[in-house]
């Protein structure tokens, strides 16, 4: 379920608040800030433009101020939908993300591929002269590589930033005889150099992070700003829009460059040399495995760290988290609603749904009618209809709805 253009726009507008959202700045520095992310050019999604107003941005942050949840920031549905257009965003994007995986063929052959992929909608006027200008354009914002200032960074306080990554680990047996390599999900303060929490996997799927994720933010609190991995387990679009909605920016590394997360790294190098060398060379079970890892984890929270000092001597991350932590975000309750699968559905004339092979019913009143669902398990689905919660939606009971017809059939 790949996100969509509306979504990406939204994410993108909250990448651009997120430095104006602080409780305490006050309105100078909020101005200073607006006229700095203003001045600079963006490749904005579904847009050609390249820079935001101050009055565009200013309007964002009321609407997000109005409803704090990234749906606020999704765009209004077009005034002239219906009518023609050459070529829609949705489409220019898809062209331009097929254009970067195959460089070096002409543009011609692009729209080959475009045409075998179905890309081009019912409403789009195919127009070479057109689309060799929107690759113009596009070849004019690319600017060369340049040299980066690579620098060591600290954050002021814990919890102001975490940094995640994923490790594999030895071969493990899991309960159904199965064996495969475990896969270490682990996040940590970058302040502190604190593990907030980490645990062994069966698979570095998206599941397995948002499960690590979720864990540590029950544990420690919500951080401001998450570190991680450019793999798809991170960018999955429950990871993305839940962080999001959650007000903490996730930041992905530069494909192999992953500078912004050295710590993690580091913290993963002492991993292989002092945790994976100590494990027994008969096989473990899963379970055996992270039952290790959790005495581990707890000893080197505890242990003296030689980067660490509070009062002049030297300290353990536990101790440095504790002293420097000034506030602690609590997540809400009902953490997973946050990074649900979204998806949408033909409600059936008999006011039912298909998901994930299971039938579900749908109140009175939207047969015929698209309806979003969210949900992160199978067991407390909500249905939406043009943006307002029509409720959690059970399993069609069919024994229940043919007693319903038939006592509805013997009524005189």
């Amino acid at each position: 379920m790949a996100i969509s253009t509306k979504e990406r726009k939204a994410l993108f507008r909250f990448g651009l608040l997120f430095p104006l959202l602080g409780p305490d700045l006050e309105k100078a520095e909020r101005s200073r800030l607006a006229e700095d992310i203003c001045s600079k050019e963006y490749d904005i999604p579904g847009s050609s433009k390249r820079t935001i107003t101050k009055a565009t941005l200013y309007s964002w942050l009321k609407r997000y101020q109005d409803s704090p949840n990234i749906d606020s920031l999704m765009p209004a549905g077009r005034s002239d939908r219906g009518n023609r257009r050459k070529l829609s965003p949705e489409t220019e994007l898809a062209l331009i993300t097929l254009w970067e995986k195959n460089p070096g063929k002409p543009i011609t052959a692009i729209v080959k591929i475009a045409e075998k992929q179905h890309i081009f909608g019912p409403g789009d006027t195919i127009q070479m002269a057109s689309i060799y200008r929107m690759f113009q354009h596009r070849a004019k914002i690319i600017e060369p590589d340049k040299a980066k200032d690579l620098r060591r960074f600290e954050v002021k306080f814990c919890n102001d930033a975490w940094q995640s990554d994923c490790l594999h680990g030895p071969k493990v047996r899991l309960p159904d005889g199965r064996v495969v390599t475990a896969k270490l999900f682990a996040l940590e303060d970058d302040r502190s150099r604190f593990i907030t929490y980490g645990r062994f996997y069966e698979a570095e799927t998206a599941n397995c992070f948002l499960d690590c994720l979720m864990e540590a933010f029950r544990r420690r609190g919500l951080p401001h700003t998450v570190f991680v991995d450019n793999g798809s387990s991170f960018r999955d679009e429950r990871v993305v829009l839940g962080c999001a909605n959650l007000e903490v920016r996730l930041i992905f590394a530069t494909v192999r460059k992953p500078t912004s997360k050295g710590k993690i790294e580091r913290f993963f190098r002492t991993v292989r040399m002092q945790f994976f060398s100590l494990l027994p060379i008969d096989m473990l079970t899963l379970n055996e495995l992270n039952d290790r890892w959790f005495q581990y984890m707890e000893e080197y929270n505890r242990r003296t760290h030689s980067s660490l000092e509070r009062e002049g001597r030297p300290c353990s991350p536990l101790e440095c988290y504790l002293s420097d932590i000034k506030a602690v975000r609590t997540p809400p309750d009902h953490l997973a609603e946050y990074f649900r699968y979204r998806d949408t559905r033909l409600v059936s004339q008999a006011r039912t749904i298909s998901l994930e092979k299971h039938l579900f019913q749908i109140p009175l009143g939207y047969a015929g009618k698209k309806i979003e669902v969210r949900f992160f398990t199978m067991d407390r689905v909500e249905a939406f209809y043009e943006g307002v919660s029509l409720g959690f939606i059970e399993e069609v009971d069919l024994h229940a709805n043919a007693n319903y017809h038939r006592r509805k059939e013997a009524r005189p």
